[in-house]
């Protein structure tokens, strides 16, 4: 998904619990997928015949069942480093009993001069039992999927599988969602998206965007670009992300971006 979108990064203030979703997030894992189009746009098009065809669908669900790493240095409005790990799934439910593969997602983030806001964003799963954070996916298509519980947080929707076969300027939408935060009104809308772009002529550039609405007011919450390297034998590489928040969701924060490089 950032794997797309795969965590539930929650920081309170004076109004109500906001959060964001980075599978890693992941948003390579948070997006199940989307096998809406594969089309190639026309600044790509003179390059194709050099670029490679590879399974997006096969190395995604390795990814996220295999487990996997989020780790590297912070920087831009928030500085320091941060270990996130992913455990490879085990068979499951989920909080409403429906069945779910399921991972244990850890983080110890360290920060240099933090700002309230990046203490609360990089708490190192502070709440969380043991510090220990528990990740859905869906059987089916492996995105992120609704936890069940109640009140909700993320309820997902039009989960999409990934292609089998992408090359540049495939693209689609692996899910949306509303987030609720955890209180009885949906605060956030968004979706989860994904494209490939051209890397070397073996490998392919993976791209996934989760993009939130503010529900109330209609404005720009915030979008999460995570950049992976999808490899010639099938398997990803997370490279990047790039955090953009608008001063409406931050609360006092103002327009901020954070950067991770993994």
């Amino acid at each position: 998904m950032t794997i797309m979108s795969a965590t539930s990064k929650k920081f309170h203030n004076s109004h109500y619990t906001l959060g964001f979703t980075l599978l890693t997030t992941v948003v390579l894992a948070a997006c199940g997928g989307g096998a809406s189009s594969s089309a190639t746009s026309a600044s790509a098009s003179a390059s194709t015949s050099a670029s490679p065809t590879l399974d997006l669908n096969a190395a995604q669900k390795a990814y996220v069942t295999a487990g996997f790493s989020q780790s590297g240095e912070i920087s831009g409005y928030c500085n320091g480093s941060k270990i996130q790990e992913f455990t490879p799934t085990v068979s499951g439910e989920n909080l409403a009993g429906l069945p779910a593969l399921i991972a244990s997602e850890t983080e110890k983030d360290t920060l240099v001069d933090p700002t309230p806001f990046c203490t609360a964003f990089y708490n190192s799963n502070a709440g969380q039992p043991d510090g220990i954070e528990k990740i859905y996916w869906d059987p089916a298509t492996v995105g992120l999927m609704t936890d069940g519980s109640n009140p909700p947080n993320y309820v997902y929707s039009d989960l999409q599988s990934f292609p089998t076969s992408v090359t540049i300027g495939s693209k689609g939408t692996a899910s949306t969602y509303i987030n609720y935060f955890g209180g009885p009104d949906p605060v956030t809308k968004g979706a989860l998206t994904w494209s490939i772009e051209a890397d070397t002529p073996t490998t392919l550039t993976w791209i996934t965007v989760d993009t939130a609405t503010l529900i109330a007011s209609n404005e720009l919450a915030y979008t999460s670009t995570t950049r992976y390297r999808l490899n010639a034998d099938n398997t990803v590489t997370a490279l990047d992300k790039v955090i953009e928040a608008k001063a409406a969701f931050t609360q006092g924060a103002g327009d901020l971006v954070i950067n991770e490089k993994y």
